[in-house]
């Protein structure tokens, strides 16, 4: 089964099979149309970090990761991606931007772009329903 990212406005996630995942420092105020099953602080940015540029914003959020540490944040996304399996779904993390604007950036990319290093597997954006 495949992990993914996404924004919270995804339509796509209305669907089946996908268990939604929130690793924001806050959940949607605004209706989703499908059910949060869990909030990840763990991979949400700290909130000091969202007043900062991109590079300076990378750097804190991969040190960040690398404070946790590699073992606990692949423990704690393989214990997601197995509640999700349990129930034949597909594990999805989740925060607010989106990236198909040029402009909009988010810690979800830099967090695949981190998982791809340290596990070798990809961590693709979840297609966006019309």
């Amino acid at each position: 089964m495949a992990i993914y990212t996404a924004r919270y406005g995804n339509k796509t996630l209305r669907g089946e099979g996908y268990y939604p995942v929130g690793i924001s420092i806050g959940s949607p105020k605004f209706p989703l149309g499908y059910e949060l099953r869990e909030q990840c602080y763990a991979l949400a940015p700290k909130g000091f970090m969202l007043k900062m540029e991109y590079e300076p914003y990378c750097k804190a959020y991969f040190q960040k990761l690398e404070d946790i540490g590699t073992d606990k944040i692949i423990g704690i996304v393989q214990r997601l991606d197995q509640k999700a399996q349990d129930e034949d779904k597909e594990l999805v993390l989740l925060c607010f931007e989106d990236i198909r604007k040029p402009e909009q950036w988010c810690h979800r990319t830099l967090f695949a772009e981190w998982w791809q290093r340290k596990t070798g597997e990809i961590i693709a954006e979840l297609e966006e329903a019309e």
